[in-house]
């Protein structure tokens, strides 16, 4: 439990420590009007199409041995059984929320609160923590990995249409065309096809490092972005928004125990008790990546598609602040359940 929670706090502090030159430099007027509107844009467009790509597509040489050394067809079933687990458990917290909120009578807020309670913080924070649990296993971390690609999928579709309200904008051909969906089309070909994965072949390994270094940017531009609405929020209205605790509840808490209940029938059948091999972890992913902090995207989403930015920035760092408390002791049942010695 103590080396559960000094990660978590460990992740937090870095957290922070990316949001603020976004903070400083906007106290200081040095980013004006539309600063993080092209930002998020850059982050939305080109970083996270980047990360995805470079998270199947691009490994180190005893990372990409241990990947090919395995059947396609056996991470074709593992890879579809964790992107099922992912759309079944992001869609009921989806309904639940739906359900939670219906009453508002604020709905862009409720709209902001239901994407909280939804989408996960699953590729910065719960890497690390899969990472941990599984001594690097690459396999292990690519499960967390597509249910960042389902993740990436429902947030384009679903979740734009809670940041707007607008139906309309799930369209087949935008959603389509979507960068980070293009990519996640293309990194998927690559992978399965690793003869044509031209970032794996020595002779232009280096083109490698093209993708690698903007998905890295990810997550320090999503919370510069925080940081430069924060400077914008009055301090007050952080904290002091029932909604926002109650979104936090459904995110840190149900979403993470609804997706064991998910799960555990199908670890039952399929695993082998405490006897955890890369297969099995298919099972443990989902469920980390739905017990991590809101999606930092959720302010990116609200300014690029004009949602309610003030909402936003409240709920998530109100909960991204509660989650220090709530990951270990979440983690820690999950770690109890399934037998794991981290």
């Amino acid at each position: 439990m103590g080396m559960i929670y000094l990660k978590v706090l460990i992740i937090m502090l870095v957290l922070a420590a990316f949001a603020l030159p976004g903070f400083a430099l906007k106290k200081l007027k040095m980013i004006g009007e539309g600063g993080t509107y092209t930002l998020s844009n850059v982050l939305l467009y080109v970083c996270q199409p980047a990360l995805v790509i470079k998270s199947f597509c691009v490994f180190s040489e005893t990372d990409f041995e241990t990947v090919t050394a395995i059947n396609r067809l056996v991470l074709l079933k593992n890879f579809g059984i964790s992107f099922g687990f992912a759309v079944v458990s992001l869609l009921l917290m989806l309904a639940v929320s739906k359900l939670v909120f219906i009453k508002a009578k604020d709905k862009s807020a409720a709209r902001i609160y239901s994407y909280i309670a939804v989408f996960s913080n699953c590729g910065f924070l719960g890497v690390p923590f899969v990472d941990a649990f599984t001594d690097g296993n690459p396999l292990a971390i690519m499960y967390v990995m597509v249910f960042n690609v389902a993740f990436i999928i429902l947030c384009w579709t679903v979740g734009v249409v809670l940041i707007t309200g607008d139906i309309k904008q799930m369209r087949p051909k935008k959603i389509l065309l979507n960068p980070a969906i293009l990519a996640s089309v293309v990194a998927a070909v690559l992978f399965f096809v690793p003869e044509i994965n031209f970032f794996m072949i020595d002779q232009v390994k280096g083109l490698g490092i093209f993708p690698e270094y903007l998905g890295y940017c990810t997550a320090p531009l999503s919370m510069i972005i925080v940081g430069i609405r924060l400077a914008e929020t009055p301090a007050k209205s952080l904290f002091c928004r029932k909604g926002v605790y109650i979104s936090g509840g459904l995110r840190l808490i149900v979403a993470p125990f609804l997706t064991l209940l998910i799960v555990l029938p199908f670890a039952g059948f399929f695993g082998k008790g405490a006897e955890f091999g890369f297969e099995e972890y298919v099972y443990i992913a989902p469920v980390i990546a739905m017990a991590m902090s809101p999606a930092a995207s959720v302010v990116a989403m609200a300014e690029t598609f004009n949602g309610d930015k003030d909402t936003a920035t409240a709920a998530f760092v109100t909960n991204t602040i509660l989650s220090v408390v709530t990951i270990p002791c979440v983690i820690t049942a999950v770690v109890a359940i399934f037998g794991i010695t981290v």
